[in-house]
């Protein structure tokens, strides 16, 4: 009899706070639709961006990156913000491994044999890191200009969901003790989010752009220049105009 109480008791607790994470959800929607849904259509380009890049092994670590994005807007869109933050640094984490394991098969490998750990430092380092002058020029040298400023970025948002990952102090006076909709904290991950979405497209650019086949590149062309149409480069790529023209 104890047994069945405690389990009717937990029941209800959880369903309690399932109602109130639905609760959550409806005011995030409701607060901002549209950045709820650039938010959710990144996935379905995420998804062509798999499909570009077909059968290549790195493939596989861009199918986990893209479940830690989505798990990342649920938590966000139900209030577990803290959480969501962990999870987009993981995402930026794992989309940037992926470029840097592209040109480093063997790390890769090794990787998947859960003999080596993915490090920040080395994806960012700035002699031989993925926004390195070194590592773009090989692939994409129109872009060398271009990457500091990515690198820049990254370093800066990957740091800021870091205080969330470690529990600093300023992130406990930022979310709350219950479940509950917090506006500031809704918008703080909707630009986040904004600023890792475009530091990945600019880093898979720099891979990968000028090794995609025809039918890729028209597939993923309205995607790029959505994400970085403001680039010079990127819409002559694309025969389209610079702003010298």
């Amino acid at each position: 009899m104890h047994d069945k109480l405690m389990s009717s008791e937990s029941k209800i607790y959880y369903t309690k706070l399932h109602t109130e994470c639905g609760n959550i959800l409806e005011t995030s929607f409701q607060t901002d639709n549209e950045l709820c849904s650039i938010s959710h259509h990144f996935i379905l380009d995420f998804e062509k961006w798999i499909e570009a890049l077909g059968e290549r092994p790195e493939v596989y670590l861009l199918k986990m990156a893209l479940r830690e994005y989505q798990y990342s807007l649920l938590a966000l869109l139900i209030g577990q913000y803290r959480q969501a933050f962990m999870a987009l640094r993981l995402f930026l984490e794992l989309s940037l491994s992926v470029v840097h394991f592209s040109a480093n098969e063997l790390d890769f490998r090794v990787w998947q044999r859960n003999e080596k750990d993915i490090n920040w430092k080395i994806l960012i380092d700035s002699d031989k890191g993925i926004f390195s002058k070194y590592f773009v020029q090989a692939f994409n040298e129109n872009l060398v200009n271009e990457a500091s400023h990515y690198k820049v970025m990254a370093e800066k948002v990957y740091r800021e969901c870091s205080e969330y990952v470690h529990g600093n102090a300023y992130t406990h006076t930022m979310l709350p003790d219950k479940l509950e909709f917090i506006e500031e904290v809704f918008f703080d991950w909707q630009e986040k989010a904004k600023s890792v979405r475009l530091i990945v497209s600019f880093a898979f650019c720099a891979r990968y752009l000028y090794f995609l086949n025809e039918d890729n590149r028209n597939l993923l062309e309205p995607i790029i220049m959505d994400e970085l149409g403001h680039l010079d480069v990127i819409r002559s790529f694309f025969g389209g105009t610079t702003e010298d023209e």
